[in-house]
């Protein structure tokens, strides 16, 4: 009798995980992901065709994983700039934890995941540059803070500022937003 398996495609999602995190991409085969699922090599087949579409999945779980952590914040009774901060930090963390696990050359050597994971890089990018948006316009609306540019282009300013400052961290977040107070006061 075959056991049933409650959420199969995370299951075996949270168990590529483990073996891409602890023991690297070479040891990232569906067999292994099947004998650490206990399911049949058929049933990993049947959610990820191919290791690429799994690969690609377990970047966008961890990219949703962010999204969540930030969600939050624009609810928050909180002035833009504590939230734009808090942001930024999430963003930092996150962005530090997918080089540490996302951007190695085992990954990076085949030129399918590269072209898969800048489109799914823009793609989440452009959903911050809207979230962060959303939470300017409800901050104007709110006659809180009032803007010398468009909502979407001060939004994408932020976010394009806080990824060069999580990257080149020679510009502190502090100069950012005394910047950005001259923008959006």
């Amino acid at each position: 009798m075959s056991k049933i398996i409650e959420n199969p495609q995370q299951l075996i999602l949270s168990k590529a995980k483990e073996i891409l995190y602890n023991e690297g991409y070479q040891k990232l085969t569906m067999r292994n992901i099947s004998k650490a699922c206990e399911i049949a090599l058929g049933t990993v087949y049947n959610y990820y065709p191919t290791k690429k579409e799994l690969v690609i999945d377990m970047m966008t779980d961890h990219w949703q994983k962010f999204f969540y952590s930030i969600e939050s914040v624009a609810d928050l009774d909180s002035t833009l700039y504590d939230k734009l901060n808090m942001i930024f930090n999430e963003l930092s963390f996150f962005i530090k934890t997918f080089k540490a696990l996302w951007l190695k050359p085992e990954l990076y050597d085949n030129p399918d995941y590269v072209e898969s994971g800048i489109e799914e890089e823009i793609n989440y990018m452009e959903r911050l540059i809207v979230f962060i948006e959303n939470i300017l316009v409800k901050e104007i609306e709110a006659n809180k803070v009032k803007t010398k540019l468009d909502t979407y282009e001060a939004a994408k300013f932020i976010v394009m500022n806080f990824i060069t400052i999580i990257q080149m961290p020679v510009f502190k977040y502090s100069s950012f937003e005394v910047i950005l107070k001259e923008l959006i006061y």
